[in-house]
């Protein structure tokens, strides 16, 4: 598969919104209890004002997205970012996931950020499999803080040392 980085802006709003909310309804990788609308697009811009943020496009179809945003947002934490990816059902286990965090990564280091936090629903085997897989550990547990579908579920903070 032929993956263009092309960084985030409004052009891609339909399309990460179609991703994210596939993961909205289908489960608990995406944490709002129902699909949110196009204009929420803009919160995933201000979210990752000053960080790397891209959609993947297969030619002109945007199939994921992935982002660096504020840890938190006072300066203790400078060296601090979170990371956000989403990739689209139908083009999963292609390594795509591993393209955007070695991205991310690499442009993470240039910027001083030595630290990544990945946020995952303790639902999510295969993401917490995959993060374990490039060097995150589990480093702390909320369990069953959500609820969706009329179940409980917890989230997991994964931490890499960059």
């Amino acid at each position: 598969m032929d993956i263009t980085f092309a960084p985030l802006s409004q052009e891609h709003a339909e399309g990460v919104m179609r991703i994210f909310n596939y993961y909205v309804e289908n489960g608990t990788a995406a944490f709002p209890g129902k699909a949110l609308p196009v204009p929420f697009f803009e919160m995933f811009l201000k979210k990752s004002e000053g960080y790397p943020a891209y959609a993947l496009l297969n030619g002109e179809h945007v199939v994921g997205f992935c982002q660096l945003s504020a840890y938190n947002p006072f300066s203790s934490f400078t060296d601090a970012a979170c990371l956000t990816y989403f990739i689209d059902p139908a083009c999963t286990g292609k390594g795509l996931g591993s393209q955007c965090l070695a991205r991310l990564e690499a442009e993470a280091k240039e910027r001083g950020i030595c630290h990544l936090v990945a946020e995952v629903s303790s639902e999510n085997e295969g993401s917490l499999s995959f993060h374990k897989q490039h060097g995150f550990s589990l480093v702390g547990e909320l369990p069953e803080i959500g609820s969706k579908f009329g179940r409980r579920f917890g989230i997991c903070y994964l931490q890499k040392t960059i």
